[in-house]
């Protein structure tokens, strides 16, 4: 009897060590997950800024495009007229 109840405390003790262990591996992964997902999330804010930012200087470009080629229009009406 002394030995089954040796080898039932052994299998208890296994039992609760493998539990002990898969529990701090999925604390572990758990952790690491929500690491990861917080890097994403920041990495797709900054994204979002560089976005921002390069949409401001694309309108300001065209805006500025624009004015340019409305003046070069205006300067080869003038330049037919005065060759004319």
């Amino acid at each position: 009897m002394n030995f089954g109840v040796e080898l039932l405390a052994l299998l208890g003790s296994f039992v609760a060590g493998a539990f002990a262990l898969l529990r701090l591996a999925l604390t572990q992964q758990r952790a690491l997950t929500e690491r990861f997902v917080s890097f994403l999330e920041e990495l797709v804010r900054r994204q979002e800024e560089a976005s921002a930012s390069f949409e401001g200087a694309l309108e300001g470009l065209s805006d500025n495009v624009r004015e340019n080629s409305a003046l070069l229009t205006r300067v080869a009406e003038r330049l037919q007229m005065g060759g004319e």
